[in-house]
This record gives C-alpha cells, sequence and structure tokens, in this order.
C-alpha cells in the first residue's frame, strides 16, 4: 500500500475534520460533506468502516443533533490505526506485507529485493504509527492560517473549506480572478 486511494484519502480528511471539531457538538455528514467538498455518499461507507472499527475510531449519535464525532481524543488515535482501516496492512509489495499474508509469492525464499520492500514497508508503517491524528489537525490548521496569510484578499467562507479550481473563474473584468459565493452563478471580483 504505497499508494493511497481515494478511500484513504477522503477517510482521513473525516478524520482530520472531526479532530478539527473534538469537543463539540456531533458533526453531520453533510456538515463534513460541505467543509471537505467530498461526495456525501461515499462519505456514509467510509464512515462505517471508521466506526465498525475494533477499537472504533468515530461514534455516532442518532436525532435532530446527531452525528459523528471521534471515540477518543486525537492526540490517542495515530494515522497508522486509521489507515489501516481505511487501506488494510501496509504492504509495499506481497512479501512485505505486515501480518499475515494473504498471497505468497513463489520467490519469497530466493527473494533478492524484499529486504529493501521490507525497509520500505516499516519506514512507511513507523512515520503512520508515530503521527497522531492531533499532529495532522494542528498542522492542517497551520497551512490553512498560512495560506489565508498569504492571500488574505481571498474571501474564505470558513479557514478549513477548499476551494474547488473549477470554481475559480478568470475574466476580463478588471483582469481579475473571480469566485461564485455559494449558491450563485453570478462571479464576483476578489479585490478591488
Amino acid at each position: 500500500m504505497l499508494r493511497v486511494s481515494t478511500k484513504g484519502e477522503y477517510g482521513v480528511r473525516i478524520m482530520v475534520d472531526l479532530a478539527r471539531h473534538y469537543g463539540e457538538r456531533p458533526r453531520s455528514l453533510t456538515d463534513i460533506s460541505q467543509a471537505e467538498m467530498l461526495p456525501l455518499a461515499y462519505l456514509e461507507q467510509l464512515v462505517k468502516m471508521l466506526r465498525d472499527a475494533e477499537p472504533p475510531l468515530v461514534v455516532s449519535t442518532r436525532g435532530a443533533h446527531g452525528g459523528y464525532r471521534l471515540s477518543r481524543d486525537p492526540s490517542h488515535i495515530t494515522m497508522g490505526e486509521i489507515v489501516r482501516v481505511l487501506e488494510g496492512p501496509i504492504a509495499p509489495m506481497i512479501c512485505a506485507t505486515e501480518g499475515e499474508m494473504a498471497q505468497i509469492c513463489g520467490f519469497l525464499d530466493s527473494c533478492k529485493t524484499k529486504y529493501l520492500w521490507t525497509k520500505v514497508r516499516d519506514v512507511v508503517a513507523q512515520t503512520l504509527d508515530m503521527m497522531t491524528l492531533a499532529d495532522l489537525a494542528r498542522e492542517s490548521s497551520r497551512a490553512t492560517e498560512q495560506a489565508h496569510e498569504e492571500m488574505p484578499s481571498m474571501p474564505v467562507a470558513t479557514r478549513n473549506q477548499f476551494i474547488a479550481l473549477s470554481d475559480i473563474h478568470v475574466g476580463p473584468i478588471s483582469g481579475g480572478y473571480y469566485i461564485p459565493k455559494d449558491g450563485e452563478s453570478e462571479i464576483h471580483p476578489l479585490s478591488k
């Protein structure tokens, strides 16, 4: 697993969103979907995996003010735990799969490159296991703040919201860049 799928990417983004709102009311998937610009139907599948993990990574609350929250403090959840729930064991090659190998390579005993793949697996696993969800949420908040400082004229609805490239329009009016406001098709200047 050297290449993380959208399942891993989106699942990590869900977890970072929940970490940034840790201690607040439960977050609805609609709120997360809008904040992270992710497809709601896919988030439902991912949050089920995170809820069904052993131990669970998220818990759900039903009702009008229901939603999802982390099962424990983000400083007690490692990125390795999250990635393994979403992507499975870390395995750059069949011969270097964490834990029990489901598939066995015919060259396992005489493999000349197994050492390389084992080292790659161990470095990736160590990096993921040393970083907590709190670490990643903190770094993501810093990056968002830094981006806002570097582009102060850019309107930001919320500091942790992404702007899709498809929402940015270049036009001849004032020679500037334009971003439609939420729910509008009309374009607006970023600065005058």
